[in-house]
């Protein structure tokens, strides 16, 4: 979970509960099925014991502004708020002042009578994506990597390319997947710049880190659960290579300001590899990215992946640890390759 301040809506968590639910009554659907759908798409957060408490603060605060508090969230917040759910961060950070009166102005908030329901439009257009299939945009990275122990690329360029359009795991927008390229400029690249690096360059993995890798194929290969799914093996899968982008130009985070088109060219766009023997939940999870995540994560995705290799073992997938690290940790647990 990444935070910014300690007020309700001051981290990811909320934010993207919030705008859940509200994408839902959007879609002109009832207060109870708009409920369970964001029950069902926020499992991953319910199960969390550090998520849940901002789960249940977030709905609840959301349905109230609209006029559709029920008793069961209510109740569930306000449970929450009595075991100040969601304050340990804070305290580490001698914050935990700022995040009670928070809770105690939530607790304020659900105990007086809720607005008369507001009544949502349905959304006509779906799609509300800029970008054509192809396109190359120049981003600017305008966060610095939490990491000081790596090479910072705050204030440099990077090169995204559209790769399809998809359905989105989270709403029913049509979404863009997105591919980023392993190199780094000082300025805006040029058309010449963008085609020799769709041509010459390699990927940038999605979302996640060698470390998690490594920890995550010896889990798999001890057979250790998957404490989130209780399935078997571990859910281990190839490096992603390309992300779902699930918020447009017309979300506040969205970096519009830091886009700059370059050109269109089709290059060698990477197929999105998907192993079927890896759990759905996680395949879908790890699949999209918010653009509030992506911007403060994207120099942190560059700094562990820079000078480690992977292996491309099929058209579209790549593989991390490698065959050789793999064949390695099978042997460290006896397990024949």
């Amino acid at each position: 979970m990444g935070a910014w301040s300690s007020s309700l809506y001051g981290n990811d968590t909320t934010c993207d509960v919030r705008d859940m639910y509200k994408s839902f009554l959007e879609e002109g659907i009832n207060n109870q099925n708009a409920y369970e759908k964001t029950l069902e798409v926020c499992k991953e957060y319910i199960d969390c014991p550090d998520e849940a408490p901002l789960f249940w603060y977030a709905l609840a605060e959301t349905q109230w502004k609209t006029g559709r508090l029920t008793n069961e969230v209510k109740t569930k917040a306000l449970e929450w708020i009595d075991k100040e759910g969601g304050i340990a961060p804070w305290e580490e950070q001698k914050k935990g002042g700022s995040w009670r009166k928070t809770l105690e102005k939530l607790r304020a908030k659900l105990s007086t009578e809720q607005p008369k329901e507001k009544r949502f439009r349905k959304r006509i257009i779906p799609n509300q994506n800029p970008w054509a299939i192809h396109d190359i945009y120049a981003y600017r990275v305008h966060v610095k990597s939490r990491s000081n122990e790596r090479p910072d690329i705050y204030g440099k360029y990077i090169l995204m390319q559209k790769i399809s359009e998809e359905k989105s795991d989270q709403s029913s927008d049509i979404v863009m997947r997105v591919q980023i390229y392993d190199r780094v400029f000082d300025n805006i690249p040029s058309v010449d710049d963008a085609l020799e690096t769709v041509q010459s360059y390699r990927l940038l993995p999605i979302r996640t880190n060698p470390g998690y890798q490594i920890k995550t194929y010896e889990k798999k290969v001890q057979g250790i659960p998957d404490l989130l799914s209780k399935k078997r093996p571990f859910p281990y899968a190839p490096i992603k290579m390309s992300a779902k982008m699930e918020q447009y130009h017309k979300d506040p985070s969205y970096p519009n300001d830091e886009l700059t088109y370059i050109c269109t060219d089709k290059g060698l766009s990477n197929k999105q590899h998907e192993r079927l023997d890896v759990d759905e939940d996680y395949r879908t999870w790890m699949s999209s990215w918010m653009w509030h995540d992506f911007n403060y994560q994207i120099a942190e995705q560059f700094a562990t992946w820079q000078g480690v290799e992977y292996d491309a073992v099929g058209d579209g997938t790549f593989e991390y640890p490698t065959r050789m690290q793999q064949a390695e940790i099978n042997a460290k647990h006896g397990v024949i390759s």
